[in-house]
């Protein structure tokens, strides 16, 4: 059984209703901003002009490989401190903005607090770092939830804002990974922690391959991955790592926010 694809099914199925119930919920009260809590125009995603206009950017320079503000010898052309130590199979990352306020506000907006209606702004903000990731049409694959967080939380906001990317970059998007096993939490774990707990977690869907096999066109498209949020790397590293086993072709991952490295002894 095709677990992954089912459980992106019934998500999809269940949040429907969901997504109606908000915009009722919006025509009865004008919804607010996530991050600052001022009402925003019915209709709209809810982050106001002020708070976009704050979401901060990676600064320069940042390095070609994690697209990360650069933490080495500019010299080096291929790595930099924040990701030498990451897996090979992760060639590259590209984010959004920085993982702090307000960026941090609409993330966890869009995955705690059922803001699905954040997606919608979140996609096309990544759209230009997916472009510049990519270089050209790619194919775009959620990082999966595993089936009891999805269960639990209705929707998988990776799945979302690939959503948000398709419709803005005209790229397919699939949700061609499963779980294929409940992970530990890792919002407090270290990078060796992270690599550990997602070590062998993901595989290719059956689906998946059997529509490879069919359409040509899909086949021919490199992965894009696509995530919220991009940490040390250990979770799409995994991914990429399970693509490629495959034989297929993964650039890298896109995302909205990147969470900065910790500072030892901070």
């Amino acid at each position: 059984r095709d677990v992954g694809s089912a459980a992106w099914r019934r998500a999809m199925t269940a949040i429907r209703p969901l997504r109606l119930a908000g915009a009722v919920f919006d025509v009865l009260r004008p919804p607010v901003c996530a991050a600052c809590g001022v009402t925003v125009e019915p209709g709209r995603p809810p982050v106001c002009g002020a708070c976009e206009a704050r979401l901060p950017r990676i600064p320069f320079p940042r390095c070609p490989r994690c697209g990360f503000t650069r933490l080495a010898d500019l010299s080096s052309p291929d790595r930099c401190g924040e990701c030498e130590a990451w897996p090979e199979q992760l060639h590259r990352a590209e984010s959004a903005f920085l993982h702090e306020p307000p960026a941090e506000a609409l993330v966890h907006g869009l995955k705690y607090r059922g803001w699905t209606s954040l997606a919608t702004r979140m996609g096309a903000l990544m759209a230009p770092v997916a472009r510049r990731l990519a270089r050209g049409p790619a194919l775009l694959v959620p990082v999966p939830l595993a089936p009891a967080r999805m269960r639990e939380r209705g929707y998988n906001q990776a799945g979302l804002l690939a959503e948000a990317l398709a419709h803005e970059l005209a790229w397919p998007s699939r949700p061609a990974l499963s779980r294929g096993r409940q992970l530990r939490r890792q919002v407090r774990s270290g990078r060796a922690d992270r690599a550990r707990n997602v070590q062998g977690a993901f595989r290719v869907t059956p689906s998946f391959l059997s529509e490879l096999s069919a359409t040509r066109d899909l086949a021919d498209l490199p992965i894009v991955l696509v995530d919220d949020v991009v940490t040390t790397g250990a979770t799409a590293a995994a991914c990429a790592a399970s693509v490629e086993a495959m034989g297929l072709s993964c650039v890298g991952v896109v995302s909205f926010a990147r969470t900065p490295p910790r500072v030892p002894g901070v």
